[in-house]
């Protein structure tokens, strides 16, 4: 019902608003040339935590193209204490999800007087009325259906390729020109805390990320039990850590129901968000869903071993140091075609313990065991 309120009465917003400013957004053609003088850009990454972590060797590579312009970051209210103090960036705004505070927001925005609004990743359909109504002359988005897809200063053609190439090509396009793929956070996650898991003994820690936004990319809880118990089993010098949001905590207690080890820990709900790295900073290696976890942890640099079937880790999987991460990829193209809203863990259930517990194994320095356990 607010959705459709919205769309109407924001549809006559903006007629009124681009009649009264019909020369504000700029158009991009074959023959367009780059401005050389930006002084303010208005960067959106106004999602959960993975797409806002995605778009940050876009904002890297703004910062590295246009030292002399204000980078204006909108991020959501529940990400903004992961990045505040984010070196590339000059001012953060908040976005605080759905239609709430919209005009207060705008005027925020506004302020900013942006030349440039890049939308890398952005929740519609408030994300280009607000991009229109903060002043922004260039407004460039990855391909995109949305309806207002006509106010923004070109339209992107889809490729096969990373989500971060997508959102570079937004850079490119402005003019930038030095360039980064890896992801980036403030410089404060550079060290450890001392005091972070001491009570595990100095043991390797492995770390489970057993949740997922969606079912379809969760590896069946049950798989995870039967991981923790023969990799305890392998190793006598490790300790099992499950991570995840406060949601989530049944869901690690119910792996841990399950094991026979007693060295696994539910940490769920333990650490607010901008606590988390250091967590994730005491793993030897995570073993993770396609989670916002697992993107931050490759931020960290901290060994992943990705879990996906339903989702494409070419597109949104590890994209640097790839000596470090590995990937185990089950029939994503049965999948493809299918609504993410009827999809299923069908593909995610292909994956065996075996084959999890073998490259495991082998990230962590040991051969792995050939014969197969209940």
């Amino acid at each position: 019902m607010i959705k459709p309120l919205f769309n109407q009465l924001m549809n006559l917003a903006l007629s009124v608003y681009v009649r009264l400013n019909p020369a504000q957004i700029e158009r991009i053609g074959k023959d367009w040339t780059p401005p050389t003088d930006l002084k303010s850009i208005l960067v959106f990454s106004n999602t959960a935590l993975g797409d806002t972590l995605l778009s940050t060797p876009a904002i890297a590579s703004l910062r590295q193209s246009f030292p002399q312009a204000k980078l204006t970051f909108f991020v959501h209210r529940a990400m903004a204490p992961l990045f505040e103090g984010l070196e590339p960036v000059d001012e953060i705004v908040l976005y605080h999800g759905g239609f709430r505070k919209f005009v207060r927001t705008v005027f925020a925005l506004r302020k900013v007087r942006p030349q440039a609004a890049l939308l890398l990743h952005s929740n519609a359909p408030q994300d280009i009325p607000m991009a229109v109504l903060s002043g922004a002359r260039i407004i460039l988005k990855p391909p995109t259906t949305s309806e207002y897809k006509h106010y923004l200063s070109c339209q992107f053609v889809p490729k096969s390729q990373h989500t971060i190439e997508d959102r570079l090509d937004l850079v490119r396009l402005l003019g930038g020109t030095k360039l980064t793929t890896c992801m980036y956070l403030p410089r404060r996650y550079a060290e450890r805390k001392q005091d972070m898991l001491r009570d595990l003994g100095g043991k390797r820690i492995i770390g489970f990320q057993p949740g997922a936004a969606n079912t379809w990319r969760m590896w069946p809880v049950e798989n995870f039990a039967n991981l923790a118990d023969r990799l305890t089993q392998s190793l006598n010098d490790i300790e099992i850590v499950i991570t995840g949001s406060r949601k989530e905590w049944p869901l690690a207690q119910k792996i841990i129901d399950l094991c026979a080890t007693r060295h696994i820990h539910n940490h769920c709900g333990n650490y607010d968000i901008q606590e988390l790295p250091f967590l994730l900073r005491e793993f030897n290696l995570l073993v993770t869903n396609d989670t916002g976890t697992m993107h931050l942890a490759i931020a960290l640099k901290v060994p992943t071993l990705c879990l996906f079937g339903a989702s494409s880790a070419s597109l949104i999987g590890p994209y640097q140091d790839h000596e470090i991460h590995k990937v185990i990829q089950k029939s994503f193209e049965s999948m493809a075609g299918i609504p993410k809203k009827k999809r299923s863990n069908a593909a995610m259930k292909q994956i065996t313990v075996d084959e999890v517990l073998k490259v495991a194994l082998e990230m962590l320095g040991k051969k792995s065991m050939t014969t197969s356990m209940p």
